[in-house]
């Protein structure tokens, strides 16, 4: 996502205690999700070089253990609740956004 809200998402997600590594493409995400199996991963579909479903059918691909790993989808798309559902996403959250939501549906995702 932009820069302001990939650091509002961070920042906020640390403050509640949890792990985080920030990606600011598909290709960074990948490669850091590849080489280090995360706890949870908040996507948003359109990102810069590729979207959020290629990004995740590439690592579900490369890594098969990905596929217990909960998605939370942060998007303004319309069609945001389809494309979660297509990706088996654990939550949905919308733009604009309640962070305290945010920071609640991403500790679900991580303590279950």
């Amino acid at each position: 996502d932009d820069n302001d809200i990939r650091r509002l998402i961070t920042e906020s997600l640390r403050g509640a205690g949890l792990d985080v590594v920030a990606a600011v493409d598909a290709s960074q995400a990948l490669r850091t999700a590849l080489a280090r199996k995360p706890a949870a991963v908040v996507l948003d579909i359109g990102l810069p070089d590729y979207d959020g479903t290629q990004f995740v059918a590439r690592w579900r691909e490369r890594r098969p253990d990905a596929n217990d790993v909960p998605i939370v989808i942060v998007s303004g798309r319309a069609d945001r609740r389809e494309i979660a559902s297509l990706l088996g996403a654990a939550y949905v959250c919308g733009k604009p956004f309640a962070v305290d939501e945010l920071v609640e549906q991403v500790e679900r995702a991580v303590l279950n």
